[in-house]
C-alpha cells in the first residue's frame, strides 16, 4: 500500500509541476485569466494530498479501509466543485466555469490514477 501511495503522490507532484509551468507560460503570454484557472487547479493537488493522508492514518495499515475512506472523500469534496460549476453555468459566468472545470479535470485525473493503482 505504501508504494502505491508513494507512486500516487509522485504522480501528483509531477502534474503539479507541469501545471505551474503552464501558469508561468500563460503569464508570460499575458493570458492572466487562463492562468487564474490553472492556479485554482494547482491547489487541488494539495487538497488531494490531504484526501490521501487522512484515510491512510485512519486505516492504520488496512488497505481496504484506506481505499474506502479515500473514495468517500474523493466523491464528497469534488461534489462541491461540480455544484459550483453548475451554478456558474446557470449564470453564464465564464471565468468561474473555466476555474471549476480546471479543478475538476485535476481531481478526475488523480482519481483515475488512484483507481489504476488500487
Amino acid at each position: 500500500m505504501e508504494n502505491k501511495i508513494k507512486e500516487l503522490k509522485e504522480f501528483m507532484a509531477d502534474e503539479k509541476q507541469k501545471t505551474q509551468s503552464r501558469i508561468d507560460s500563460l503569464i508570460a503570454d499575458d493570458r492572466e485569466d487562463e492562468a487564474r484557472a490553472y492556479r485554482a487547479a494547482l491547489n487541488i493537488y494539495d487538497v488531494f494530498t490531504s484526501l490521501i493522508d487522512v484515510p491512510y492514518k485512519q486505516a492504520a495499515g488496512d488497505e481496504r479501509g484506506f481505499i474506502d475512506g479515500f473514495k468517500k472523500l474523493s466523491v464528497n469534496v469534488p461534489a462541491q466543485w461540480r455544484n459550483s460549476l453548475s451554478k456558474a453555468k446557470e449564470h453564464d459566468d465564464a471565468e468561474k466555469i473555466m476555474i471549476e472545470e480546471a479543478k475538476l479535470k485535476v481531481a478526475d485525473s488523480i482519481i483515475e490514477k488512484f483507481d489504476e493503482l488500487f
